[in-house]
């Protein structure tokens, strides 16, 4: 019965990883979350750019499915496919309703926090992902070459596909074709469809391999196309990378990902911090500082240890998940690594605190809020109030990424609040209100 849950738990956070999409800025808008495309779907400084499909006139607003494919077929034969190949591949293709449910509804950017770092991370999935990769033979030498630690590796194979077992059972190519149709992220769709298109042609991969999540993220630690392509690697030296059946060849992929986006060997992720009494939390998320600077401010360890020497002048950034009144974490670089594959604040605490686990290390020193959920009726209001209160939030999607909480950070210091950049449930409410709506009860 756990295990079911955990499975669960794995599908709805897979998304799409291997340089998934960023949380939504106010400027771009959103595509893969990850694993899944969560946001959107830039392409990450880890990988070369998936070659963007030579632009075509726009579609028209009522345009059909089929309008579509034959605007991407247009587009791939620009790419040098040829069309006859391009329709075959996409012959069965029909957009997917749960495709396009799931993108405003990734866990990493609608749940709080809290609720989703405790059903990631626990005692018995520390002891599998040890259990894993001790038994591994190839192991030290991925870690070895790529200066990744095996905990961290472990860490994103648990989140992304419950260390194999649940790696998605969805088309990829659909999956992609729903997402560039939808037009909220095409270009990234599109440049990721004409990956697949280069795996079918040039791998020798079947379709029926490429199966996934639904923001198009395959294998067991989720690459998407274009990544499997530029940074697949075969981690137990068969002559193939197979990042759906070998563990080996999944968990070299991801360590040459993070590597190459610079994964720093001798520096942790983040260390959870102890604010002092009037803490100017607008600070958080918005000022860079080493720790050495933030240390002046009165921000201390909670663990009281210390900064190893490659760390005391790395830029860094507090986080505040849960506001205000939750714990506090000094991230630094190598957490925005973690997010390359995936650019949810959420996402990369689980990945970190899952890695810590693996390694042993004790666990965060300030407990969790217990957070209400909020709706998505609830987030897209927010938006939608902040906008017309003239605090840009983006794109009105119900995705609370980077670009919202700028906003909401902007309208609290406007209104003298404390501007933690948190959406609770009371200021959602508080924002459904001045949009004319019904605040929800709890």
């Amino acid at each position: 019965m756990r295990l079911r849950y955990i499975s669960l738990f794995a599908i709805l956070t897979a998304c799409s990883t291997a340089t998934p999409q960023p949380e939504p800025t106010p400027v771009t808008p959103p595509p893969l979350a990850a694993s899944s495309a969560s946001s959107s779907p830039s392409a990450s400084e880890a990988a070369t750019p998936a070659p963007v499909p030579a632009p075509t006139a726009p579609l028209p607003a009522n345009a059909t499915f089929d309008d579509w494919k034959q605007s991407f077929i247009t587009k791939a034969a620009g790419q040098g496919f040829d069309p006859l190949f391009t329709a075959q591949v996409l012959s069965n293709v029909t957009p997917q309703a749960s495709v396009t449910s799931s993108d405003s509804q990734q866990p990493e950017f609608s749940k709080p926090a809290s609720s989703y770092i405790r059903q990631a991370v626990t005692d018995s999935r520390f002891a599998a992902a040890r259990a894993r990769l001790d038994a591994n033979p190839n192991v030290p030498e991925i870690v070895r070459t790529s200066g990744v630690p095996a905990e961290v590796l472990g860490g994103i194979w648990t989140m992304e596909s419950d260390l194999g077992r649940v790696q998605g059972n969805i088309d990829v190519v659909s999956a992609l074709a729903t997402l560039a149709y939808n037009g909220r992220r095409r270009d990234w769709a599109e440049s990721e469809l004409i990956a697949c298109l280069k795996i079918l042609r040039d791998s020798g991969i079947s379709r029926d391999t490429l199966k996934g999540s639904w923001a198009g993220a395959m294998g067991q630690t989720q690459f998407l196309p274009d990544n499997y392509l530029t940074l697949g690697v075969d981690g137990d030296h068969d002559g193939k990378v197979d990042i759906w059946g070998s563990d080996s060849d999944a968990l070299a992929s991801s360590a040459n990902l993070l590597a190459k986006a610079g994964w720093k060997p001798d520096e942790e992720w983040a260390v959870e911090v102890m604010l002092p009494v009037g803490f100017d939390y607008y600070l958080a998320e918005t000022a860079k500082k080493t720790p050495t600077e933030w240390a002046a401010l009165g921000v201390k360890r909670a663990d009281g240890g210390y900064w190893k020497p490659a760390e005391m002048n790395e830029s860094s950034t507090i986080l505040l998940p849960s506001g205000a009144k939750g714990p506090a974490y000094l991230a630094l670089p190598n957490h925005y690594v973690i997010r390359k594959y995936n650019n949810s604040t959420a996402y990369a605490l689980a990945v970190g605190f899952l890695a810590d686990g693996i390694a042993g290390k004790p666990g965060p020193v300030t407990p969790w809020p217990v957070e209400q959920p909020l709706s998505l009726n609830q987030r897209l209001k927010s938006q939608e109030a902040l906008k017309a209160a003239g605090f840009d939030p983006g794109v009105i999607d119900g995705v609370i990424g980077v670009g919202t909480r700028s906003a909401i950070r902007e309208w609290q210091r406007a209104n003298h609040l404390t501007a933690d950049g948190y959406l609770s449930f009371d200021l959602a409410n508080q924002f459904v209100v001045m949009t004319g709506g019904v605040a929800e009860t709890r």
